[in-house]
């Protein structure tokens, strides 16, 4: 076990803060503690001054992407990853390791309509427009057991510094090279195997045999 989340903790919208790791959840965690913005600039802000960063880089378009969607299975769990690189970038640019972290059974405690129309407008104004139903058709989650499963951390290579000249001035910058979104690749990767893995080795302790887990 993993001494990853000592401390208090204070949450965005897609983030949370601790000390000194990046984990990442799927789903986001719930949590009584303090939300804060979860803009590329407050987490660049944030791990500037040493915090620890949780997050679910699928955002708002990942609430949309399962089953009923056309085209997607009932015994599928989906998760946005392909195309969400930005986390991996933060890591290595304050070189801290990543934590990959999977929730089971918190995408069935609320069921919602199928409407294309609202998930293009919550894409676009970036706010989660969703109708969504549980107990007795009422806005009542269902009752389900959560398991919480954490994954090995996933460090970053060292990377070299470098200046460059702005209008302030000249200040340290990670150098943006080939040798650097390489970097970028094979740590998304090593995330991406790393969830997987750890969706295939507990999905049987929850009862999820018949699951399979999409990554889009």
């Amino acid at each position: 076990m993993y001494n990853i989340f000592d401390g208090s903790i204070g949450l965005t919208t897609i983030a949370q803060y601790i000390h000194n790791t990046y984990y990442c959840t799927y789903p986001p965690p719930q949590s009584s503690s303090q939300y804060r913005d979860a803009s590329k600039e407050e987490v660049d802000r944030a791990l500037s001054h040493g915090h620890r960063i949780g997050l679910a880089p699928g955002g708002i378009s990942e609430m949309f992407e399962g089953y009923p969607k056309e085209g997607r299975h009932p015994n599928e769990e989906c998760i946005i990853l392909n195309s969400r690189k930005g986390f991996i970038r933060m890591a290595l640019k304050h070189q801290v390791p990543i934590v990959p972290i999977y929730t089971f059974g918190s995408s069935k405690l609320l069921k919602r309509l199928e409407l294309p129309l609202l998930e293009k407008v919550s894409n676009w104004i970036r706010v989660s427009l969703c109708l969504f139903y549980g107990v007795c058709g009422l806005p009542i989650p269902f009752r389900k057991k959560l398991l919480y499963v954490v994954g090995e951390p996933i460090h970053p290579p060292k990377m070299i510094m470098t200046m460059a000249a702005n209008n302030n001035g000249k200040v340290p910058i990670l150098e943006k090279s080939p040798q650097f979104e390489k970097q970028v690749e094979i740590m998304h990767e090593q995330f991406c195997n790393a969830l997987t893995m750890l969706f295939e080795k507990y999905k049987g302790l929850y009862g999820w045999d018949h699951k399979t887990l999409r990554i889009v």
